[in-house]
C-alpha cells in the first residue's frame, strides 16, 4: 500500500518561524522521512496567504481553508496513494522511528485514521485511509479539519490510538514552534549534547537536566491590595502581617510589566492575592496598563464580585480589553448560604453582577463563578436531602449559564483551619509546577518564594531593588532542588499540598 506524507504549514505562519538552530524544519522533516523511506512522496500544505521558499514547489498543495473534509477529497482525487500521514511543519524533533511504528500499526489493524494520544505535539503525527475520505459525503460547507472532526466522532470510525513509552505528559511540553517558551526547551535540551535527541531520550534528559524546563515565568500573580471587605469563612487575611499588605502603589506595578518585558516571553497575569483588587483605587488604570502589554495573553481578575458592577461591565466589554477574564469567588446560591460563608449580607449585588457578566460568555468563555471545595459545601443540607450542597450549587449556576471553577483549599500551612472534604493529592508527587513557572508579587514589591509564602519571609528580593530576571534566577535553585526531592524548611515545601495544582 502507497503511504504519502504531507507535511503541514500553519495558517499566519513566516519561514522564520520555522527555522531551529539555522535549519529550515519543513526540509529537516523531509529529509529524515527519506532517509528512513526513500520512495515515500512527500507534499507541503501551505494556506493560501503563505509566502516563503515552499511556494511554487511542484509537490507543494495550497489549501483554501483548512485541512478540512474538502481538502482531503481534493488530495486523494489528485494522488494514487491509499493513506496519507499529516506531520506538522514546525516540529523539529520530528523522530523518524515514531513515523515508521505509527504507519505499520495502521497498516497492521487496518486502521482508518491514526492518532496518539500520550505522544507530545510535535513526535506523533495522524494518518488517515482513503477509504475513511469515500466515506465522508461530498460537502460544500465548511467544516473543522479532519483530525478534530474524527475525535469528536471516534466511535464511528475504526481509529487506532498509538502508544509509546515514555510517557511524559505530565511535562506538558509540546514540542513545536509555535510557542517561543516550547522553542527554548527544545534549544535547551539540543544544546546538552548538540544534537537532536530521539523521543525515547527525552524523558533521562528532562530528568537529569531539570533547568531545561526553566525558561521564564508564565504566570504572574500580583496582589494589588491585602484590603477586603468581606470575612469569608475560609479566608487566610486575618493571619497576615496586615502593615505590610496596602495598596500596591502604580510605580511598582509599572515595574513589575517592564521587567516582564525583558524575558520576551508572553504570560499570564493573575490580579489576586490575600485582597480584593477592585478596591484598590487605581484598579482602572492598572487594567488599563496591562491589557496594553502585547506580551500579556490572559488577564485574570479574581474578585468577590461586589464591585463588579455595570461599569465593570462596559470596561471589559469592550473589544480591545478582551483579554480580560474574571473569577468571582462565590460560594453562595442564596442569601442564607452567601451569608454564611461570607459573612455579609450581599448575595442580591453579587448575583446581579455575576448573571450580567455572564452575558459575556456568548461569545466563548470569560467569566466563571468559583467555588471551595469544602466540608461546608459538600454536606448534605438535611438529613433526608437526596443532594448535596455541591450538587445545588451547580445545578443553580449552571442554570445560569455561569461556568464553574471548583477549587482546592489552601490551608497555607495550617494558617487557617484544614476544611478540605477530602484529599486530592495524587499518589506520586511530581515536581512542583508553581516553583517552574509562577511568580508571586506582594503588594510592597516583594516577590515570594511562592503562592506559599505570602508574608514574603522568604523572599527571592524586591521589584523595586532588584531586576525581575535577577530575581528570577534567584528561584532557579528552588525549582532545581525541589525537582530532585530536596526541599527547603522553610518554607516547608515537603509538607506542602499545592504542588499539583496547575494555573492558566
Amino acid at each position: 500500500m502507497n503511504i504519502d506524507v504531507i507535511i503541514h504549514i500553519e495558517d499566519d505562519v513566516k519561514d522564520t518561524e520555522l527555522i531551529f538552530n539555522e535549519y529550515f524544519v519543513p526540509e529537516m522533516i523531509s529529509s529524515r522521512i527519506s532517509e528512513t523511506r526513500p520512495d515515500t512522496k512527500i507534499y507541503y500544505s501551505i494556506p493560501l496567504s503563505y509566502t516563503g521558499r515552499l511556494e511554487g514547489l511542484k509537490n507543494t498543495i495550497k489549501r483554501e481553508n483548512s485541512d478540512d473534509i474538502t481538502f482531503w477529497k481534493k488530495f486523494f482525487s489528485t494522488v494514487s496513494s491509499d493513506h496519507a500521514v499529516v506531520i506538522n511543519g514546525d516540529s523539529p524533533f520530528f523522530d523518524p522511528e515514531i513515523f515508521s511504528e505509527m504507519t505499520e500499526v495502521h497498516i497492521k489493524y487496518l486502521a482508518e485514521f491514526t492518532f496518539s494520544e500520550n505522544l507530545p505535539e510535535g513526535f506523533a503525527c495522524e494518518i488517515i485511509s482513503r477509504e475513511l475520505i469515500n466515506q465522508i459525503p461530498d460537502t460544500d460547507e465548511k467544516t473543522l479539519p479532519l483530525g478534530k472532526v474524527i475525535r469528536a466522532n471516534i466511535n464511528k470510525f475504526d481509529v487506532e490510538l498509538f502508544y509509546k513509552e515514555p510517557d511524559i505528559r505530565s511535562k506538558r511540553i509540546s514540542f513545536r514552534l509555535n510557542s517561543l517558551r516550547e522553542k527554548i526547551i527544545m534549544e535547551n535540551l539540543y544544546n546538552i549534547n548538540r544534537t537532536i535527541p530521539p523521543y525515547g531520550e527525552i524523558k533521562d534528559l528532562i530528568e537529569s537536566n531539570p533547568e531545561t524546563l526553566f525558561t521564564g515565568p508564565s504566570y504572574v500573580e500580583v496582589e494589588l491590595t491585602g484590603k477586603c471587605s468581606l470575612d469569608c469563612l475560609f479566608c487566610y487575611r486575618k493571619t497576615l502581617k496586615s502593615d505590610e499588605h496596602g495598596h500596591m502603589e502604580f510605580k511598582t506595578f509599572s515595574s513589575i510589566l517592564e521587567g516582564m518585558r525583558e524575558s520576551a516571553l508572553p504570560y499570564t497575569l493573575c490580579l489576586s492575592g490575600s485582597g480584593e483588587p477592585m478596591e484598590h483605587p487605581e484598579f482602572y488604570s492598572i487594567m488599563e496598563a496591562a491589557v496594553k502589554e502585547d506580551l500579556i495573553e490572559q488577564l485574570i481578575i479574581e474578585t468577590n464580585g461586589l464591585n463588579a458592577d455595570s461599569n465593570f461591565k462596559s470596561f471589559i466589554s469592550k473589544s480591545e480589553n478582551s483579554k480580560i477574564k474574571v473569577i468571582i469567588n462565590n460560594n453562595g446560591l442564596d442569601k442564607e448560604s452567601y451569608q454564611r460563608y461570607h459573612k455579609t449580607d450581599a448575595f442580591d449585588s453579587v448575583f446581579k453582577n455575576t448573571v450580567s457578566l455572564g452575558e459575556l460568555n456568548s461569545n466563548g468563555e470569560r467569566v466563571y463563578i468559583q467555588i471551595m471545595k469544602i466540608n461546608e459545601t459538600d454536606e448534605f443540607a438535611k438529613e433526608n436531602d437526596i443532594k448535596s450542597y455541591l450538587d445545588k450549587y451547580y445545578d443553580f449556576w449552571e442554570g445560569q449559564k455561569v461556568p464553574i471553577i471548583l477549587q482546592k483549599q489552601n490551608t497555607y500551612f495550617d494558617r487557617i483551619p484544614d476544611r478540605k472534604y477530602s484529599d486530592l493529592s495524587p499518589v506520586k508527587r511530581t515536581p512542583c509546577w508553581h516553583l517552574q513557572r509562577d511568580l508571586y508579587i506582594l503588594s510592597d514589591g516583594t516577590v515570594s518564594f511562592c503562592k506559599q509564602d505570602i508574608d514574603g519571609e522568604n523572599s527571592y528580593g524586591n521589584i523595586k531593588d532588584m531586576k525581575l530576571s535577577e530575581i528570577w534566577n534567584n528561584q532557579r535553585k528552588s525549582f532545581i532542588e525541589e525537582f530532585h526531592g530536596r526541599f527547603p524548611s522553610k518554607p516547608d515545601c515537603k509538607n506542602c499540598d499545592e504542588w499539583y495544582t496547575f494555573n492558566f
